[in-house]
C-alpha cells in the first residue's frame, strides 16, 4: 500500500447489465499524482472511471478515497467529494453560454468559492473569459475542451478524471492538453487520465497502470512503462 493514497481500487468488478467489464481491478492513485490509465479501445479505461465517478456501481471490490469506502455513492455525492470527471465526449451544454457552462460545473459550491473558481479558469484558459457569451455548440473543438476542463475545474477537485482529452484535436492543441495537465498537477490537483496517446501520456505520467481485457496487467512509473518491451510493440508501435 503506497503512502498518502488519495484513491484506491481493491479488486474491483463492474460493467454494464450482464456484462462484466473490469475484472478485479486494483490500482493506487496518491496525492498530488498524474496516473494514466493506458489501453487498448475497450480494454475498460472508460469503465473505470465510469465506476470510480460513480455512474457504474462495482458488482464486487473495494473503492475508498482517503480510506473511505464510496462504493454506492452517487456522482453528485461523488463532486460535493471532490471527484470530478471529464468526460470522453465532453457533454457540454451546447445551447447555454460559455460562462453558463461554467458556472454549472460549480453547482457544489458556494458564491464566494464559484468566484474564485472563475478566476482561476480565466487564468488558466483567457479564451473563457474572452468568448463568455458565446454559444458552447458554436466554439472548435479545442475550445470546447478547455471548456469541458474548465468546468470541471469550477466543482473545486480533489481528483480530476480525465477521458481521451485529446481526442480528435489537432497536433498543436493536443500539446496543449498536455500542457494544460501539468498545469493542473501543479495547483495540486491530483489527476488519473485515460488517454489514446500512449507516449505522451506516459511522458507526463509520473505512474501508469495497464488494462488489457479489463484486467490490470502492467504498473509503474511513466519511465518504466515507456521502456517495456509489452508497452512498445503494443501501444507504440516500437
Amino acid at each position: 500500500m503506497r503512502r498518502n493514497n488519495l484513491l484506491v481500487l481493491d479488486q474491483v468488478n463492474a460493467g454494464y447489465g450482464g456484462l462484466q467489464v473490469l475484472h478485479e481491478v486494483s490500482l493506487e492513485v496518491e496525492a498530488g499524482e498524474v496516473v494514466a490509465l493506458v489501453g487498448a479501445n475497450g480494454a475498460g479505461k472508460t469503465t473505470t472511471l465510469r465506476t470510480i465517478a460513480g455512474l457504474l456501481v462495482p458488482s464486487a471490490g473495494r473503492i475508498e478515497l482517503e480510506g473511505e469506502s464510496v462504493v454506492g455513492l452517487g456522482p453528485h455525492d461523488l463532486v460535493r467529494r471532490g471527484v470530478v470527471m471529464v468526460a470522453e465526449d465532453r457533454e457540454l451544454f451546447g445551447a447555454l453560454t460559455v460562462y453558463e457552462n461554467l458556472v454549472m460545473g460549480a453547482f457544489t459550491r458556494s458564491a464566494d468559492e464559484r468566484g474564485e473558481s472563475l478566476d482561476q479558469v480565466h487564468e488558466l484558459f483567457p479564451i473563457l473569459e474572452e468568448r463568455a457569451q458565446q454559444k458552447a455548440e458554436t466554439m472548435s473543438g479545442g475550445q470546447q475542451q478547455m471548456l469541458a476542463i474548465g468546468r470541471a475545474l469550477m466543482a473545486r477537485p480533489r481528483l480530476l478524471l480525465m477521458d481521451e482529452p485529446s481526442m480528435g484535436l489537432a497536433p498543436k492543441l493536443v500539446a496543449d492538453v498536455f500542457a494544460t495537465i501539468d498545469r493542473i498537477r501543479s495547483t495540486g490537483i491530483t489527476v488519473l487520465l485515460v488517454e489514446q496517446n500512449a507516449k505522451r501520456t506516459l511522458e507526463t505520467a509520473d505512474r501508469g497502470y495497464v488494462i488489457e481485457s479489463g484486467e490490470i496487467h502492467l504498473s509503474g512509473t511513466g519511465d518504466e512503462l515507456l521502456a517495456s518491451d509489452d508497452v512498445r510493440r503494443a501501444y507504440l508501435g516500437l
